[in-house]
């Protein structure tokens, strides 16, 4: 169950990095920011 909502948590936030990332004039802090938090998300399940 706390992978789930870890999940989820993990698809919120990086999926408003990605929109985010698509208006900005500079785009690669969003993407960065989206790309880390699914290795983060990655690397703790991993972990397990």
């Amino acid at each position: 169950m706390k992978n789930l909502i870890l999940f989820f948590l993990t698809c919120i936030i990086a999926t408003g990095a990605f929109l985010a990332g698509t208006t900005m004039k500079n785009p690669l802090p969003a993407f960065i920011v989206a790309f880390g938090v699914w290795m983060l998300f990655l690397y703790r399940i991993g972990k397990r």
